[in-house]
């Protein structure tokens, strides 16, 4: 059963987080007792082709590498957004950074969740807990940016007008790619509560770039 195991983790991605629901997915013809037991003894040794990432979740590795870790790179930036789930993105000072609002470099990563936040101290993660269930329509980017509307006033170096031109810039750069969806954006921000009058002008009037 190891075998069956490693065989379909060699298919994933070198960095790739799962946990036992997406094997006993793979490998529906096997207990779950079993899968359990048999991926206990696939991630131990010297050089295992599956690391044990924290309680429950497993990831990928490079095996063989010249200069191995016992986790890849890639698996350390994901596992915090694995406990956020769908409708998270980035927060606080970090997205107004990201967006080129500050030069202020948060030391840690900033993420705005639904649901109740992990109470974990691992994670090199501040998490804030949101409500709008709209944004699990939005992916990670959209969700940023709501986040940085809401931000504005407490963490931003610029005017609204030099951040709105900033925006817009980076957007006609392709700095967001083709992720950008502005009505969906709106769509979520109309749900927002209790973030003043400000608040939906200032996000329609960064999607009308789009």
């Amino acid at each position: 059963m190891p075998n069956e195991i490693r065989e379909w983790a060699e298919q994933l991605p070198v960095g790739e987080l799962f946990d036992l629901d997406d094997v006993q997915r793979a490998l529906p013809d096997i207990s779950r007792d079993a899968l359990k037991m048999a991926m206990s003894r696939t991630c131990r040794g010297d050089d295992p082709l599956i690391g044990r990432v924290c309680r429950g979740i497993y990831t990928r590795r490079r095996v063989g590498a010249r200069y191995p870790a016992r986790l890849p790179n890639r698996a350390r930036e994901e596992l915090p957004w694995r406990f956020a789930g769908p409708g998270a993105g980035v927060t606080g000072p970090y997205v107004i950074n990201m967006l080129g609002w500050s030069t202020q470099v948060s030391p840690r990563l900033w993420v705005a969740m639904l649901g109740r936040t992990p109470q974990r101290t691992d994670l090199a993660t501040i998490f804030q807990r949101r409500f709008n269930t709209r944004r699990l329509e939005l992916n990670r980017w959209e969700v940023s940016i709501l986040e940085a509307v809401r931000c504005f006033n407490e963490w931003t170096e610029l005017s609204w007008d030099d951040a709105s031109a900033k925006f817009a810039d980076y957007l006609q750069r392709g700095y967001y790619g083709n992720e950008i969806r502005g009505d969906r954006i709106v769509n979520a921000a109309q749900a927002e509560r209790g973030l003043g009058t400000d608040y939906l002008p200032r996000v329609e009037s960064l999607v009308s770039a789009m």
